[in-house]
C-alpha cells in the first residue's frame, strides 16, 4: 500500500470509514491529523473522517490550555480538546496526551472538574492514548 501522505510504500494503517481508500503510515497520519483509537477495535481515521467533539463550549477571549497555559484555538478542533463534562477545561492535544501518559488510566481525569468516566471516554474516542499503568 502507498501512503496517501508521503506517497511511499509500506502504509499499514487504513481509514475505517466505509469506502474511504486512504492508507497511511502511523507517523505520517499523526502529523497530518489522523486519529487512531487505542481501545476496542483500535480503529484509525484519516483527517477527513476523524471523530470530532460535539461539545458546545463557550470560550472567553483567549482561553489558555490548563496544562501549558498557552492560548488554545477558539473552538474545539484536532489540536484543541475540551472536557465534555464541564466544557470549561481546554487543552492542546499534545498537552493532554502527555498528561494521559504520565497519569495512566487510574489517575487520568479532567484537571478542572475531576470527572473521570466521561472525560476518559471522550479522550479515548478522540485518539488520546491512555496507558493502563
Amino acid at each position: 500500500q502507498r501512503c496517501c501522505i508521503c506517497r511511499l510504500r509500506g502504509a499499514s494503517v487504513t481509514c475505517q470509514r466505509r469506502r474511504c481508500p486512504r492508507s497511511f503510515h502511523f507517523p505520517c497520519g499523526s502529523e497530518r491529523g489522523c486519529v487512531s483509537q487505542f481501545f476496542g477495535e483500535f480503529k484509525s481515521f484519516c483527517w477527513k473522517h476523524r471523530p470530532v467533539q460535539r461539545v458546545r463550549a463557550v470560550q472567553r477571549d483567549q482561553t489558555p490550555c490548563l496544562i501549558c497555559q498557552e492560548v488554545v484555538a477558539r473552538r474545539p478542533c484536532y489540536d484543541t480538546l475540551v472536557c465534555p463534562t464541564c466544557a470549561s477545561a481546554w487543552f492542546h492535544r499534545c498537552c493532554i496526551q502527555g498528561q494521559a501518559l504520565r497519569s495512566a488510566l487510574h489517575h487520568f481525569r479532567c484537571p478542572l472538574c475531576q470527572d473521570v468516566d466521561a472525560f476518559q471516554e471522550e479522550m479515548f474516542r478522540l485518539g488520546i492514548k491512555i496507558p493502563d499503568r
